[in-house]
C-alpha cells in the first residue's frame, strides 16, 4: 500500500512537488531516457513546477558514464537532446522520492531489498505498471548493446507511458 491512500494500480499520493526516481541497472540507458522523456512532457506540459524527475541505476560499474549513444540518438531523431551521466541508487532515495520506478524484475528485486519497511517498498513499483500496452511482462528489455531497431522499440514504450503515468500522478 503506498503511503497515505489506498493502493490501487491507479492512484499515487498527492503532493505538492511529486518526485520520481527511474532506476534500470546501470542508468545509461532505459532510466535516463525515462528521465529525459518525463522532463520533455513536463516542460511541454507546464508541468515542470509539480513533478520532478530523476534516474539512477541499480548496477552502475562506474558512476559518471554518459548515456548510451543508441538511446541519445532515438531521443534525437525526436527532436530531443540530452545529457546525462549514470548515479548509484542509494538507500536515501527511498525517502527523497514519492515513486521510485524499477525498469525490469532484477531491478525491482535490489530495489525491494533497499526497503527495510512495507511504507518503503510501497514507494516501489513496475515502470510497466503504467504502460497502456499490456503484454503481460514488467520488463522494459535493456538495449544495452543491442541493434538501433531495438532501442527504438525501448524507446516507444518508455515514451506511450509516460502520459499515463504523468496522468495518474495529477489525479
Amino acid at each position: 500500500m503506498l503511503p497515505g491512500t489506498p493502493h490501487s494500480k491507479n492512484t499515487l499520493p498527492s503532493v505538492s512537488m511529486y518526485k520520481v526516481m527511474f532506476v534500470c541497472m546501470g542508468n545509461v540507458c532505459r532510466s535516463p531516457l525515462a528521465q529525459v522523456l518525463m522532463e520533455y512532457y513536463c516542460e511541454k506540459m507546464e508541468l515542470r513546477d509539480r513533478i520532478e524527475a530523476e534516474s539512477s541505476g541499480v548496477n552502475v560499474f562506474s558512476e559518471g558514464q554518459r548515456a548510451c549513444m543508441v538511446m541519445r540518438e532515438a531521443a534525437a531523431e525526436k527532436g530531443i537532446s540530452f545529457d546525462h551521466y549514470s548515479r548509484r541508487f542509494i538507500s536515501a532515495d527511498l525517502t527523497l522520492y514519492d515513486l521510485i520506478l524499477a525498469m525490469d524484475e532484477e531491478t525491482m528485486r535490489r530495489l525491494k531489498g533497499f526497503a527495510q519497511n512495507g511504507e518503503l517498498q510501497g514507494k516501489i513499483r513496475f515502470f510497466r505498471d503504467f504502460d497502456p500496452v499490456q503484454d503481460g511482462s514488467n520488463e522494459v528489455p535493456d538495449p544495452w548493446g543491442a541493434f538501433p531497431a531495438d532501442s527504438k522499440t525501448v524507446f516507444t514504450m518508455i515514451e506511450r507511458t509516460i502520459k499515463p503515468l504523468v496522468d495518474t500522478i495529477l489525479k
